[in-house]
């Protein structure tokens, strides 16, 4: 069979694609909390079963789960999918949960709205898109009896939004990812290919005052104030750090500060006090620090360090404490590996690309933390993905995907599988 039978296929199953896209979206997996697992896993269970793939359900133990710092309930349920065949396992991966809704929407963000062809919702981009891809093209190879030239693994999974310990490092830890790995985050419909993702730091520095009433505030210590020389030296280390360059280039994404990756800090989160009557007798700031694949972890974390004791000398706090939390390790991926350049081929039988972009970016992900656990395996990756750098809505509001683009997706992994 030619591949132009099969591309044509998908286009008649655009209804399946996007009604299994609303569906995944009108599930609400917001992370944190991350409740309905269960729930998203028992529809994507219903579908791999009727495609033929023998499925299985792993939880993290809450042992694991709970070393994430934040507000979590309900249970980590992933699911492994296996069309077993005998040949050479090939995981494709993706992760099951969406950030939370913070700007207003001006559609539903879990009704999954189609409007002048795109289809809105929370996790259409990052990253539920991409599973209605796979789940299309599945549909497609079973429905036209086509053998694909892998044992094609599916591996659905928990907590990538919260990092620490997401369900892929839980199940790469236990055998359940190949080193052949079609990656579903960050690969896009544009001719771009990813070598470079960069790691994240979270910081948690919380300044300790002490409370009084604010008629009477000199029997206390305010500790949002107190705070102030803290920050400024933060963000002197901030202007310092994003001056930095990584040796790998930097896809061109609009606005980009440079060619090159550099890396991003952030003080994203600060809350202090509770009244304005009250002297504010603590205040907790949240870092995001991204970190290059040059960097280690290790002087992330001192130089912070470092910048917080400075600033503090400037100040009559009772006392700053500080916790550091690797969420996510950064990757660099080999373009020239056999995965690589085969998908290269599907997006040029499929969109017909013949030149392509290459270099990192500063979002992060658990990819490295699934590498670090194949290791010492040689990861071979590829990736498929429905994001455009031009107009990514990935973690912003009225996030969309284009129909288009879902076809084409799941053309390419109907080309990559069997073609």
């Amino acid at each position: 069979m030619e591949f132009a039978q099969a591309f044509s296929r998908v286009l008649q199953e655009q209804s399946y694609i996007t009604d299994t896209l609303k569906t995944l979206i009108g599930i609400d997996t917001t992370n944190p909390p991350g409740e309905n697992y269960p729930r998203l896993v028992d529809f994507l269970e219903n579908e791999l079963n009727h495609f033929g793939f023998d499925t299985r359900r792993i939880e993290v133990p809450k042992e694991k789960f709970r070393l994430i710092p934040e507000s979590l309930s309900g249970d980590r349920t992933n699911l492994v999918g296996v069309w077993e065949n005998g040949k050479q396992r090939s995981t494709f991966y993706a992760h099951m949960d969406v950030v939370p809704i913070d700007d207003p929407w001006t559609e539903d963000p879990f009704g999954g709205a189609v409007k002048n062809g795109r289809l809105y919702g929370r996790g259409a981009v990052d990253m539920k898109g991409s599973i209605a891809c796979f789940l299309g093209a599945v549909k497609v190879l079973r429905d036209l009896g086509i053998e694909p030239h892998y044992q094609m693994e599916c591996c659905f999974c928990t907590d990538e939004e919260v990092g620490v310990y997401p369900g892929a490092l839980h199940l790469a830890e236990n055998g359940y990812f190949s080193n052949h790995l079609i990656w579903g985050e960050l690969g896009a419909v544009e001719p771009v290919v990813l070598t470079g993702i960069a790691g994240s730091v979270r910081a948690d520095i919380t300044a300790v005052g002490k409370s009084c009433h604010s008629g009477a505030n000199w029997l206390g210590i305010n500790a949002i104030e107190e705070f102030i020389p803290t920050l400024n030296s933060l963000m002197e280390l901030k202007k310092e750090v994003e001056k930095r360059e990584s040796r790998i280039p930097a896809l061109p994404l609009p606005g980009v500060p440079s060619k090159k990756m550099t890396p991003m800090f952030n003080l994203n989160v600060i809350r202090g006090g509770v009244k304005e009557n009250i002297v504010a007798g603590s205040c907790r700031l949240t870092i995001n620090r991204r970190y290059l694949p040059d960097e280690k972890v290790e002087d992330v974390i001192s130089e912070i360090k470092n910048a917080v004791d400075s600033g503090r000398k400037n100040s009559n706090l009772a006392d700053l404490q500080m916790t550091f939390r690797n969420v996510w390790s950064p990757v660099e991926i080999d373009p020239e590996t056999d995965a690589s350049l085969k998908m290269r081929k599907a997006a040029t039988a499929v969109l017909g690309y013949r030149d392509f972009l290459y270099g990192g970016i500063s979002g992060s992900t658990d990819l490295g933390m699934v590498l670090e656990a194949l290791k010492p395996e040689k990861p071979r990756i590829a990736c498929c993905g429905p994001v455009r750098g031009a107009d990514s809505r990935a973690h912003a509001a009225d996030e969309f995907v284009l129909v288009d683009d879902l076809i084409a997706v799941t053309r390419q992994l109907v080309h990559y599988y069997a073609f």
